[in-house]
Formats: structure tokens, sequence, C-alpha cells
């Protein structure tokens, strides 16, 4: 799966360096969204603009103002000041793991998309956060599985294997830790089947353990 797969493409809300705080303000309400790229004319990306930044443009002075005086204040206060202007951007054809692992490693909540020198889109941690939830099935019903399996070659398909033998469905299949000799950590999602019987195949397999199964 590739961003492209998982952005927001343009048309996108954007604002420039000289858009007043206020109107920035304005169009994160109107648009339920948390994150602005700023351009200029032809699509330049220049920098972005965040909730948390337009938040912190309000000076600690204008603490005591009325909100009239506080709305003057900030329309003053333009993009340009605020903006982030070192951005991490990506490709359309970047993995969204490896996007996953650019917002982990830099603690951002979005990454910018390039096409060239061409803003095409954005990808946030909510988009990455609702592909993961995609891939452990959590929207499917089914059983839930967790366990552990040696990590080695074949142990994955003898898990899918037990599971077929009984006329299990996988509609989802995800990993987690597991540096050999570790074992790895498996998320399994399977319908056609009972709770009772997915855990009696299982637990005849040697060497797995179920961590956790529960019906959805």
């Amino acid at each position: 799966m590739l961003v492209r797969d998982r952005m927001t493409p343009q048309p996108l809300v954007v604002v420039t360096p000289d858009t007043p705080i206020t109107e920035t303000q304005q169009l994160m309400r109107d648009h339920d969204i948390r994150h602005l790229p700023v351009v200029y004319e032809q699509q330049t990306l220049v920098g972005l603009v965040t909730r948390e930044a337009v938040l912190k443009a309000v000076p600690w002075s204008a603490a005591s103002l009325s909100v009239l005086e506080t709305q003057y204040v900030l329309s003053k206060v333009k993009v340009g000041k605020v903006m982030l202007r070192d951005v991490i951007t990506v490709t359309e054809d970047t993995p969204v793991e490896d996007a996953a692992r650019i917002m982990v490693d830099n603690k951002a909540s979005c990454l910018l998309v390039m096409r060239q020198e061409k803003l095409v889109g954005i990808i946030t941690d909510v988009d990455l956060l609702s592909t993961t939830m995609e891939m452990l099935g959590a929207r499917r019903t089914g059983v839930s599985l967790s366990v552990t399996i040696p990590n080695r070659v074949g142990e994955m398909a003898r898990l899918s294997t037990a599971v077929a033998s009984i006329g299990g469905n996988l509609t989802a299949f995800s990993t987690w830790r597991g540096e050999p000799p570790e074992p790895l950590g498996v998320v399994l999602k399977v319908d056609g089947v009972s709770k009772e019987q997915l855990v009696a195949v299982v637990e005849k397999l040697t060497e797995i353990d179920v961590l956790d199964v529960r019906e959805s």
C-alpha cells in the first residue's frame, strides 16, 4: 500500500504566508482539519501551519484582553510568522509503512506529499491510524486471536493452514515485535468459525501460545 492510496489529494485547503491567523483558525474550524500547507502562487510549497502553531500565536500579553481585542491582535499576525519552514515531505510512491516510520521518528503529525516540486496531497497520523485499524480488521465481525509463534520459516503457513482446516476465513493478519530468536506476535481476524473452534485448533500447534481471543 502506497501513500497515494491513503492521502488526501488535491485540491487541498491551503493558505499563503500573508494569510492572517484569524482566517487560518476559521479555515481549520470550517474544514475540521489540523494542518494547512502554506504555498505561494501555483502551489509552490513554503511551509506548514498546524493547529498547535496557531494556538501558540496568541501573545501571552493578550490573555487579559477582550475577545474583540484578541481578534484584533491576531488579525495582525500572519501565517508566515508562525509556520514551520522545515517541512518533512514524501512522494506518492512511498510505502505507508515508511511514511509511518518517518512520522514516528520525527514526532510529526503529518507529511506533505510532493510530485517533484509540486504539492499533490497530505497524509496525517489519523490516515495511518485508520490504515492500521483496517489492517487489524477492527470494523470486521469475527474472532480476533492474538498469539506468539516461533520466528522462523514456515510458522505463519502452519498457523494459517490450521485455521483453514476448520473452515476459518482469514480476513486480517498482522504481526508485531519479534527479532529472532524472540517469538513473533501475530494478530488474526477470522470469520466462519466460533471462538471455541479457533482456540481448540490453535492450541494443538506446538510452540504457539494463545495470548488473547475475543469475538467482535
